[in-house]
């Protein structure tokens, strides 16, 4: 028999559609995202900083619901999808409220916050508007000597990030899934389930790989999320047909719904999350899914959880969600700094979430309802609001995002600071200064001491701190006004406070006719890998005796004691690696270590604190410098600035060292020196130098 055309066409298209999530209400499904979202929010603010898995949940949930949408509308046309309605839902219902809570904040935290935030705030602000804010955390906030505050008021806004960025790429999932249907005449829902099964296991695979190294990053990043997404969308192509007997669905349910409300009080997701433990609520989410009737949650018996979950309460947290999400995180964040706590107390929570709710109400009535019946007119009129929206949109944020990058650029600053008076901004030398010091203000001014990092800093020619994969390897900065024929190769080597002595060393360098080499892993000095999960660093410092030995150099500079906890200590592993780098045979200096402030100095003196106030505390210091009583390798020197970087050490009158000394910023974070003050203790190194090294100062 032979099969006609339209015959064949019709059994081709059946073929296509076989197997599409069914579009229909799911009750439930709006009741566990609303609850999720509030359980973030409740763990933020009573939950004393553990993670409910809400996010999980809420990522899933977008996973299902997009999939489902998606895959019918591209399947429907051939391997089509209506962009400008696709783009248009998404700016009226996502785009819009979140862009407002953008600026509200913004605009608090320029008010709130000292000026030497507000280039970050700009920042986070353009990275939460376009959608790149876990990027953005992941490079300031989470990076050794990062410039951001220590929380951010747009933290939150990283999960709406990687939802963002799921809603670019999955149109073009769905669409590619369709014509390969098409071409080997099978179902679009299969295909789909085999790229999202792909994407499910390469994300889950590498969510577990970096979460070994680097939970932080872990954490917040779009490929180690990806396959909690997938997650929602495998959920999406098996619940047409993945639907518990009868007698197991009130208990299933109810465990679901266990599952979803204990994770927060079970685990620890900061420490497990995006890895194999959130399975736990996604199961929770998937026995919800899976005991419900097929005529939907708010049809079951009332003894089940599907049918608690469709009520109508759990219906309106499901509206008001989403904006109060996103309006509790900053409101908590400024509170906090209004009030100066490090934590929320039981009144400060209940305020925190009240004015959320209000807020949250608020904007779903005259932003988000108005909006929602913009998607609702008649065809024609709903083609040309979509074109207006995404236009709209569009613009908005080029504008915005050019606009922001203004504002997140350093100032054009004169960065050259040889020429400072040693009159008035003797820096170190303040010490041997006769005289009263006169009273200017202190060089850089605060709002632009970030520009005055050490010079290495902006060549990217030193390895980065923590455990990602090649992070051992050695880098070094090469000296860019080295002599043609050195007297000496200098070597700043181990962590970031052997670099921030960059400048001091090349002022001695250019009298000196000396090589300056950085060669450092920040955040990572010898003996650091007593600490736990430090093996990067331990192969760092193997690499670095390797490299010492076939770059032979004279003198070696590294910190001697660590001054980062409540008393100046020595790792019992650092002498070993001081005896390795001798018997290269170079010379070994080592530098008392300098102390750390627990909160970034600049963001102090910004909000009116005194230097005194500001600087770090002298308690930390040893009676007695740690190194002179120990036996050190042959060809090891030491000496001891403490001093000249913290003139009033003997001042039983100040409890703190200075932030401003002989009128320089001696910081322009919580522990590193600006170049200018480094370059001020030069004449100071100098004088040490000529009592233990003398040979290499002529």
């Amino acid at each position: 028999m032979t099969i006609t055309g339209p015959h064949r066409t019709d059994t081709s298209e059946d073929r296509l559609e076989k197997g599409l999530p069914e579009r229909r209400y799911l009750p439930e499904l709006h009741g566990v995202r609303g609850l999720a979202l509030t359980w973030v929010v409740l763990f933020h603010l009573f939950g004393d900083g553990r993670v409910s898995g809400g996010i999980d949940i809420f990522l899933a949930v977008s996973g299902f619901l997009f999939t489902g949408m998606l895959l019918r509308e591209a399947a429907a046309s051939g391997g089509r999808i209506d962009v400008l309605r696709y783009y248009g839902r998404l700016v009226r219902r996502i785009l819009v409220p979140a862009a407002i809570v953008v600026a509200a904040t913004l605009a608090a935290g320029l008010l709130l916050a000292p000026v030497t935030q507000h280039r970050q705030l700009w920042a986070e602000a353009r990275a939460s508007l376009l959608y790149f804010e876990n990027i953005e955390l992941i490079n300031s906030q989470l990076s050794y000597g990062a410039a951001g505050p220590d929380t951010s008021p747009f933290q939150h806004f990283w999960s709406l990030s990687v939802q963002g960025q799921f809603y670019l790429v999955w149109p073009a999932l769905a669409i590619i899934a369709v014509i390969v249907a098409k071409r080997f005449q099978t179902s679009a829902a299969k295909v789909m389930a085999i790229m999202i099964g792909v994407v499910f296991i390469g994300s889950f695979a590498y969510a577990i790989y970096v979460g070994r190294y680097d939970q932080s990053a872990a954490y917040l990043m779009t490929t180690t999320r990806a396959w909690e997404l997938g997650f929602g969308g495998l959920l999406a192509l098996g619940a047409g047909t993945l639907r518990l007997p009868q007698p197991l669905r009130a208990p299933a349910g109810w465990l679901g719904l266990m599952l979803i409300i204990s994770c927060g009080f079970v685990l620890d997701g900061g420490r497990l999350f995006p890895g194999p433990w959130a399975l736990w609520p996604l199961l929770g989410f998937t026995l919800v899914l899976i005991s419900a009737g097929p005529t939907g949650g708010n049809r079951d018996p009332k003894h089940t959880a599907t049918r608690f979950l469709s009520n109508r309460p759990l219906a309106w947290i499901g509206h008001h969600a989403y904006s109060l999400y996103l309006w509790h995180w900053p409101l908590l964040i400024y509170y906090l700094e209004i009030w100066d706590l490090q934590a929320l107390n039981l009144t400060g929570a209940l305020i925190v979430l009240a004015v959320s709710v209000a807020l949250a109400m608020l904007t779903y009535r005259y932003i988000e309802q108005p909006l929602q019946r913009l998607g609702k007119k008649e065809p024609t009129t709903q083609r040309r609001i979509n074109r207006t929206t995404v236009l709209a949109g569009a613009s908005t944020l080029i504008v915005a995002g050019f606009t922001m990058s203004a504002f997140t650029q350093p100032p054009s600053v004169d960065t050259t600071y040889g020429d400072l008076d040693p009159e008035v901004y003797p820096g170190a030398n303040v010490v041997t200064m006769d005289g009263e010091l006169p009273q200017v203000e202190a060089f850089p001014a605060v709002e632009n001491v970030d520009a005055y990092q050490p010079a290495y800093l902006d060549r990217d020619c030193a390895q980065l701190p923590g455990q990602d994969p090649g992070t051992d390897e050695v880098m070094v900065c090469q000296d860019e006004d080295a002599p043609e024929h050195p007297t000496a190769t200098i070597v700043l080597a181990g962590g970031s406070h052997a670099g921030h002595l960059e400048a001091a060393f090349k002022t001695l360098a250019r009298k000196y006719h000396w090589e300056v080499l950085v060669v450092i892993k920040s955040g990572c000095s010898f003996g650091f890998e007593e600490l736990p999960n430090e093996a990067m660093c331990e192969s760092w410092n193997h690499n670095f005796i390797d490299w010492l030995h076939d770059h032979p150099a004279d003198l070696v500079v590294t910190p001697g004691t660590r001054l980062d906890g409540p008393e100046e200590y020595i790792f019992d592993a650092t002498p070993q690696w001081w005896e390795q780098i001798v018997e290269t045979g170079t010379e070994l200096l080592l530098i008392r270590g300098t102390p750390r402030n627990d909160f970034w100095t600049p963001d102090c003196l910004a909000d009116g604190g005194t230097p005194q106030e500001c600087g770090p505390p002298k308690e930390i210091y040893a009676e007695e410098n740690p190194l002179l009583s120990m036996d050190l390798p042959a060809n090891t020197h030491h000496i001891d600035l403490t001093e000249y970087v913290c003139p009033n050490i003997h001042d039983d009158t100040t409890k703190n060292c200075d932030a401003v000394v002989g009128n320089i910023m001696v910081t322009f974070d919580f522990h590193h020196f600006t170049a200018p003050f480094s370059q001020s203790l030069a004449p100071s190194i100098e004088a040490e130098m000529q009592d233990v090294v003398p040979h290499l100062l002529r």
